[in-house]
């Protein structure tokens, strides 16, 4: 007995002695793991990238191979951070979504939020911005379900950040000020002055410029006890701007100056940019192109490389006013262009994105649909067990799960058609006006006229309506019929005595919006087929009504004469009204009545619409 005993304490004791070799081997693995991963910082301090990249590869490898889920999401964080540093938002992306697999399977939940954080971040800077939105909300839940303070004023702060990219002021002031709040509990004052950064800047969205900039000298004065460059600059630029903005160019020359000169001890090629770019808006404002030039020159060539689209449109734009004062048409015309191509750029991009995000949704639907006929097939088993009415009840219901499917798949497939074929639609008006006054621009060069810089001056001011007001869904109608009357000044100048052109307003027309470019082919479609420089008494006569929310649009003109050259069929004016009905289809169904009246010697178009009232109506 005494011997069994014996036997029985030595295998216990081999045991523990097993178990405290396989810990403590653990434990020297688990301190080789963090060795690399010092050593792999020290690497990227010294901007010894492959040698970095070596180091951190050979850390996660070893957590692999020994199932250490704790080092393998330390590793695999630390390896994302390294990818972001390096711009590799794809590799970034790729490792976090790997460390938020195995943060749920090992259920560390923490550290799974932190991966929906480092995801949404990475999907931001590729531009995924709808993406980024969902996957930071999922990390919040589950913050918000562990109260993990600490981390959910970052959440807060960054979902801030995604939404001011997306313009919504309204969800990026919501999520700020949680930030802010949890920051004040926290008693940090540096987390206090970030959370006021994103607040601040939601603030100048929503035009609330007085508020901003008292949130902006806070962060300056945290930023000037705690010797933090970087929103010291911040805070110093973008009070600049805010003056710019409420046209204090004095006060916002002080601001860059402050710059400026912080910059001197310590660059940054951003805040440099952005600090010379201030500064050519600045001296426009003061009127001195001369030194707004040299500015904008300054922060030009950064900008292309540095700047996003956005905010390169319109440094562009300031470079065209800022040679438009300084007599270089040439020059300004060049940037103009440019500007013009970013537009476009930007629109198609936006539109890619919106097709994007339609195809992501209609995958959900076919996953959604693909789980429903697993669903049916399993019941389809069960109806074998039962009686007559449950088949008859469920054979309802697989055919009200599939006509739903079927609608939900149509309804995503002719809202992508129609988004699409919108922007063609509103894409082909651009090059048709810009084509009419170029031709009237090029017939006052050739007579050598003086009136060639009324013209451009006029047609500067029409694109700038065009390419900076017109890209939201509507615009105040009142706007729309002063763009409308710039365009008749233009085509006065051309056809001088030989036209008459008489334009009648009534209602309240300030207080309503309308799609923008709506009524600009019908008024160019008067022009280009009823007047010539051969008649006369050419006329149009145009009437703008607005009674209750009933806007009626009534443009007629007389008629080219048979003898007149330019009769003739013509497909762009087929195009302008075609433009015009599909898109009423689209954006005003069941709200819209046009009529086209088409006789002998006269041409009429009425267009009546229903409109909505403007937020200030």
């Amino acid at each position: 007995m005494k011997y069994r005993y014996r036997i029985y304490c030595l295998f216990i004791l081999c045991i523990g002695v097993c178990h405290h070799l396989s810990a403590r081997q653990k434990s020297v693995d688990t301190t080789s793991i963090n060795q690399w991963l010092q050593i792999a910082d020290q690497k990227e301090e010294d901007k010894n990238y492959d040698s970095t990249e070596y180091y951190l590869k050979k850390a996660y490898d070893k957590a692999k191979e020994l199932d250490l889920p704790q080092a393998q999401i330390k590793c695999l964080g630390t390896y994302s951070q390294y990818y972001f540093n390096r711009m590799r938002y794809q590799d970034a992306l790729r490792v976090s979504e790997e460390q938020l697999d195995i943060s749920l399977k090992s259920g560390n939940m923490k550290a799974a939020a932190n991966a929906y954080n480092n995801i949404a971040i990475q999907q931001k800077a590729l531009g995924q911005l709808q993406l980024a939105t969902e996957n930071l909300i999922k990390g919040i839940k589950i913050g918000e379900s562990l109260k993990d303070s600490i981390s959910l004023r970052r959440y807060y702060n960054n979902l801030s950040s995604i939404f001011l990219s997306l313009n919504d002021a309204k969800n990026s002031l919501y999520y700020s000020r949680k930030s802010y709040e949890i920051a004040l509990l926290m008693k940090d004052s540096l987390l206090i002055a970030n959370s006021m950064v994103n607040l601040a800047t939601s603030e100048v969205l929503i035009l609330q410029y007085d508020s901003a900039i008292v949130h902006l000298k806070k962060v300056t004065a945290i930023s000037e006890r705690f010797n933090n460059t970087y929103l010291l600059l911040y805070s110093y630029v973008n009070i600049g701007d805010i003056y710019n903005k409420i046209l204090k160019p004095q006060i916002a020359l002080e601001y860059y100056e402050k710059a400026n000169r912080l910059l001197k001890y310590d660059p940054d090629p951003d805040f440099e940019m952005y600090t010379n770019c201030g500064l050519a808006y600045t001296y426009y404002n003061l009127h001195d192109y001369t030194t707004s030039r040299k500015y904008f020159d300054l922060a030009f060539e950064p900008a292309k490389d540095l700047m996003p689209k956005t905010d390169l449109k319109e440094l562009y734009q300031l470079g065209a006013n800022i040679h438009e004062k300084l007599n270089n048409p040439a020059i300004a015309l060049k940037f103009l262009k440019l500007s013009t191509i970013l537009n476009d750029s930007i629109l198609n991009e936006k539109t890619q994105q919106a097709i994007h995000d339609i195809e992501i949704k209609y995958q959900t639907s076919n996953k959604e649909k693909a789980i429903v006929q697993q669903q049916l097939q399993i019941s389809n088993k069960n109806i074998e067990l039962q009686n007559k009415n449950k088949v008859i009840l469920s054979s309802i219901v697989v055919i009200t799960l599939l006509v739903s499917g079927c609608i939900i798949i149509y309804l995503i497939y002719r809202n992508k058609n129609q988004l699409i074929e919108l922007n063609l639609l509103k894409a082909q008006i651009h090059p048709h006006f810009l084509f009419n006054t170029l031709n009237n621009l090029y017939a006052l060069s050739l007579n050598k006229s003086d009136k060639s810089p009324g013209v451009v001056l006029e047609l500067s001011q029409i694109l700038r309506y065009i390419l900076y007001e017109c890209n939201t869904a509507t615009v105040n109608l009142d706007k729309e019929l002063i763009m409308i009357e710039r365009y008749i000044s233009l085509e006065k100048i051309r056809y001088e005595n030989h036209l008459e052109v008489n334009m009648v307003l009534e209602g309240e027309l300030d207080k309503y919006n309308i799609v923008p470019l709506l009524l600009l082919p019908l008024v160019e479609n008067s022009f280009k087929h009823g007047i010539s420089k051969l008649m006369e008494d050419g006329w149009i006569n145009i009437s703008a009504k607005m009674k209750g929310d009933q806007f009626t649009f009534k443009i007629s003109n007389n008629k080219l004469p048979e003898s007149d050259s330019r009769v003739q069929p013509s497909a762009y004016g087929n195009i302008g009204l075609f433009n015009i009905r599909k898109r009423l289809d689209i954006l005003y169904p069941g709200k819209h009545d046009l009529k086209i009246i088409d006789e002998d010697d006269v041409f009429v178009v009425v267009m009546k619409i229903t409109l909505q009232k403007n937020n200030a109506g």
